[in-house]
């Protein structure tokens, strides 16, 4: 199956350790798109040397800060043309220790039919009980009980080293089926939206970042596809994709009022308008 690896960067260099990492623990191919963006000069960048029998690499450069969330559907856009039937969406600061985690995601999709989506991090539980019962709060559509094999996974939720169904996983890794992207209900011919893929979806109705996840998490379940948690084992140093860059803090301040916290508000009264039909989410 060929597997795509999409990022955003704001920052190559800073980067690109990180992404060598997924190279160096996978033992498969992989077919790298990085959507760069925020002024770096892009005409001096040069895709990962890659051995030809291992993958391809591609950079798309932007001179704007896109955010993260329309720099996804960028890359998702183009790995679905190249025909990627497994497409990773990985945040740029996250490195992977687990000798061949691309084997074990191309495992779970070729056994668990049900299966859609699939991370490194989630959480068993998507929004609260009484939410829609109750006056809007976007805390009401936290997860719950995080798990994960990060390297500080206790310091987010708890450890787990057993592959299992989730609600939704955290941003830093959303790895679908070719069907889930283009949104393809499980089992029918259909489409539920008339865009290329979920992260246009996601973008064109003003998500720039923030939930997200919850969002994918929420569009599993309305398309029919289960969430599954698998225990790679990594590292997401966490902040350098969007919120930890001066840059981006930057841009988002010219955006909305309130910055990113502005992007954060907005993001989850969108999932909590979108998603009436879904949440809560329990496993």
């Amino acid at each position: 199956m060929r597997l795509g690896v999409v990022t955003a960067t704001l920052d190559w260099m800073r980067a690109e350790p990180c992404v060598n990492t997924w190279q160096r623990t996978a033992t498969g191919p992989l077919h790298l798109y990085t959507v760069g963006q925020g002024g770096f000069p892009f005409d001096q960048w040069t895709p990962l040397v890659i051995d030809p029998r291992a993958g391809t690499a591609q950079v798309f450069g932007h001179r704007q800060v896109l955010g993260v969330v329309p720099a996804f559907a960028i890359g998702v856009r183009k790995a679905l043309e190249d025909g990627c039937e497994i497409i990773a969406c990985l945040h740029d600061d996250l490195d992977i220790t687990s000798k061949g985690w691309d084997q074990d995601v191309i495992h779970l999709f070729k056994t668990c039919p049900r299966a859609g989506l699939c991370g490194f991090g989630g959480g068993k539980g998507l929004a609260d009980d009484d939410i829609y019962q109750t006056p809007y709060n976007p805390m009401q559509l936290a997860r719950k009980q995080f798990i994960s094999n990060m390297r500080d996974a206790e310091a987010h939720g708890q450890r787990s080293e057993v592959a299992q169904p989730v609600a939704c996983l955290d941003g830093f890794s959303q790895i679908g089926m070719r069907s889930f992207w283009m949104a393809q209900p499980r089992g029918h011919g259909g489409f539920i939206v008339p865009v290329p893929n979920l992260f246009e979806q996601m973008a064109s109705w003003g998500i720039v970042h923030h939930w997200y996840d919850g969002a994918l998490g929420a569009f599993a379940k309305r398309l029919g596809y289960q969430v599954w948690y698998l225990p790679v084992a990594c590292h997401h140093y966490g902040g350098r994709t969007a919120v930890g860059d001066a840059r981006y803090v930057e841009w988002a301040k010219q955006q909305t009022p309130d910055g990113d916290a502005g992007f954060w508000q907005q993001a989850h009264r969108i999932g909590y308008d979108q998603f009436r039909d879904t949440l809560p989410i329990r496993t």
